[in-house]
């Protein structure tokens, strides 16, 4: 008998061990990195046997794009992993390992420089220095090649003066002073081990205000019925053929204005009223319980009401909604739309692409961005207005640090399997979460944190009064009904 129970007792902890590891497939970035074979993805601990081979994504021919090895896997490193999990101990035991190269080791990317470069030429005509856009250090190398190409109007009054070729495009920079904060830059070049990027190759582009883009703003002219406050009466806001009822509150209007007009870049603000290039944000809370936040390409930000039943603090909401605006601000609709322009020539854009926090598309969209899906596009778009929402909301004294906690926060609420448009993965919140930690991890070690704003008791104070109003509205019903 007492042989017996060692037997159950192992055979107890064996069956127990069975159930409690299910077998998931997660999506997501590189956190931690404690060797080759143990690292870690937000809250799960990888481990991997070293018998066990990467699968490196292919290209269209199907062959791998680059060599890759166990010990290159580094935080930010983008893994699809399929294996048991231990949800007692974290513990997630590989037996599949995906890697995604693009847009985390080998870059290619369009970003509106941050702030002017520091760059030296040397003798042989080689610059050196450094490009600051995109919420990353890019690294100019004396192999790097650099050029200015002209913008549309430019061409064309090079053409009229009979200054350049025909099909002539572009030319060697020749002065530092030809980058202005409206200068786009196109860059490609592969990450470092000290989290910048090495350019091979960087193009400068001045920002213009295309007549393209101008029709598109008139197309998304926002109509406003103003709330009726005293009565709690919503609005409503009509862009396009969409419609939004808003939140009949002046408090909680002004609120989202404020936080929203804290997080434009001063560079944007200090433009005078009148330039093609200025964006005139407005922010609008409009009664929806969902979770969700959209920006059209002319400012008009959008916040739903539910988004403070999701997130935790004032320092969350702010990520929001710098993420939306870095959306307006980097031409992301504009950019897409020609992209795609040979495929998407009848597409008429009527919405937002903002719509990464709540998951679905917003007005026409659809078609759009799932045509970005299918080569990684409008994920870079997401992935890149994460990293410049993180450059505004610092420069706003906000705490980084509560960007991945807002998805957590609704993780927490929502569970952490949500779909989302933008990821097609098993576990959408983790990859969202982890892309944000790794960036602060790679860009952001040196921040003192003690100094930046988390919370503010209005933050807390404006659920109570949409649910108030909701209240007030419903008697006010009541009382007039027959």
């Amino acid at each position: 008998m007492k042989r017996f129970f060692p037997l159950v007792a192992t055979l107890l902890l064996l069956i127990g061990s069975t159930c409690f590891a299910k077998e998931v497939k997660i999506h997501g970035f590189v956190t931690n990195v404690n060797s080759p074979t143990n690292f870690e993805i937000d809250d799960y601990k990888i481990t991997r046997e070293l018998s066990l081979v990467l699968d490196i994504e292919k290209d269209e021919s199907g062959e791998a794009k680059a060599t890759f090895n166990p010990e290159d896997i580094r935080v930010g490193t983008e893994l699809e992993i399929k294996g048991n999990f231990d949800e007692a101990s974290g513990e997630l035991k590989a037996s599949s390992i995906k890697v995604f190269l693009d847009d985390t080791r080998r870059i290619k990317r369009t970003a509106l420089v941050e702030k002017l470069p520091t760059l030296d030429k040397a003798e042989s005509g080689a610059w050196h220095g450094f490009a600051y856009a995109d919420g990353q250090k890019i690294a100019i190398a004396d192999s790097t090649v650099l050029t200015l190409r002209r913008n549309k109007s430019e061409r064309k009054e090079a053409k009229a003066e009979k200054k350049v070729l025909p099909d002539q495009k572009s030319e060697a920079l020749s002065s530092p002073n030809d980058i202005t904060l409206y200068t786009f830059i196109q860059y490609q070049g592969s990450r470092q081990a000290d989290g910048s990027v090495l350019a091979s190759k960087a193009e400068f582009q001045h920002a213009e205000f295309e007549s393209g883009e101008a029709r598109l703003w008139k197309s998304l002219t926002p109509k406003i019925k103003e709330p009726n406050y005293s009565s709690f009466r919503s609005g409503e806001l009509r862009v396009a053929q969409t419609k939004y009822k808003l939140v009949p509150s002046k408090e909680a209007q002004e609120y989202i204005s404020k936080v929203g007009e804290s997080l434009i870049p001063e560079r944007e603000k200090d433009l005078p009223d009148g330039n093609p290039l200025k964006i005139p944000f407005k922010f609008y809370l409009v009664d929806d319980k969902t979770f969700n936040a959209s920006a059209y390409p002319n400012g008009v930000v959008i916040v739903h009401s539910g988004v403070f039943d999701m997130l935790e603090n004032e320092a969350q909401l702010a990520f929001v909604l710098s993420h939306e605006i870095s959306h307006s601000i980097e031409k992301h609709v504009w950019r897409e739309e020609e992209y795609h322009k040979g495929a998407l020539l009848a597409l008429r854009i009527g919405g937002a692409i903002g719509a990464g926090f709540g998951g679905v598309g917003v007005s026409n969209m659809t078609n759009l961005i799932e045509a970005g899906i299918r080569n990684g596009y409008a994920r870079s778009l997401e992935n890149q207005a994460d990293r410049v929402g993180l450059e505004w909301m610092l420069a706003s004294g906000y705490d980084i640090r509560e960007a991945p906690r807002a998805w957590k926060a609704v993780a927490l609420k929502m569970g952490d399997h949500q779909t989302n448009i933008f990821w097609d993965s098993h576990d959408n919140n983790t990859a969202r979460r982890s892309y944000l930690m790794a960036e602060l991890r790679n860009n952001y070690s040196d921040v003192d944190f003690t100094t930046l704003t988390k919370d503010s008791e209005e933050f807390h104070r404006i659920p109570q009064i949409i649910s108030e109003s909701r209240q007030s509205k419903r008697k006010v019903k009541i009382k007039v009904a027959p």
